[in-house]
């Protein structure tokens, strides 16, 4: 197995710790070994035209029995999230069925969160706006309660490129209102403005006047 891993045919390697697995399933290294091979496979299929194999992968995936607190798997595996979801979106073929799958296989994984690969996952679904319809549930299963200090800031210091707080807190809005306003920002929302106010009243008042928009 180390051998192909090493040559990167990682599908070759997957296929040995599949057979050492399944030979003796008390064994946990052909597991984890299939975990991370998953992860290297799943990079390489987060492209639009392996977007159903990359789909299997990430089910496969979330049903190896991977314990929560292996932060170090749960946080690999957002990456490669991210990555199709960036593909999908800078390619123009996301669509909102593509999304709604990848959510149901996605919302049961203990991500490592709070975390920069956790927040670069959020990064990624941010800007599908309306090209989603369930964006805002997302976005409230993701949590603003879960960013990390890096989050709050502007790039470059001070200037004009929005937090990813910010970003998050405005699309979030956004997308309410898309659905017509019938529902009110989670608690999670208004606990993360209060954060935001206190670290930049700035970005904070911008949120604000998206939210009082209308009213």
């Amino acid at each position: 197995m180390k051998y192909y891993r090493d040559l990167e045919d990682y599908a070759a390697a997957y296929r040995i710790a599949r057979e050492d697995w399944a030979a003796d399933p008390s064994l946990v290294w052909p597991k984890n070994a299939i975990a991370w091979l998953l992860i290297k496979i799943m990079k390489i299929d987060a492209k639009a035209y392996a977007k159903d194999m990359f789909l299997e992968r990430l089910e496969e995936f979330n049903h190896l029995g991977i314990p929560e607190g292996d932060k170090k798997l749960w946080g690999a595996v957002a990456w490669p999230i991210r990555d199709i979801v960036q593909d999908g979106y800078k390619m123009q073929w996301f669509t909102a069925g593509f999304g709604d799958k990848l959510f149901a296989i996605m919302r049961p994984m203990p991500f490592d969160k709070p975390s920069e690969s956790y927040s670069a996952m959020l990064k990624a679904f941010i800007p599908l706006g309306g090209l989603w319809p369930h964006l805002a549930d997302f976005i409230e299963w993701w949590g603003l309660c879960n960013f990390t200090p890096l989050d709050y800031r502007r790039f470059p210091e001070g200037g004009e490129l929005e937090s990813l707080v910010e970003r998050a807190c405005s699309a979030y809005l956004e997308a309410l209102h898309r659905e017509g306003g019938l529902r009110e920002p989670s608690r999670d929302f208004y606990e993360a403005l209060d954060k935001l106010t206190i670290r930049s009243r700035n970005q904070a008042e911008r949120v604000c006047m998206i939210m009082n928009y209308g009213k």
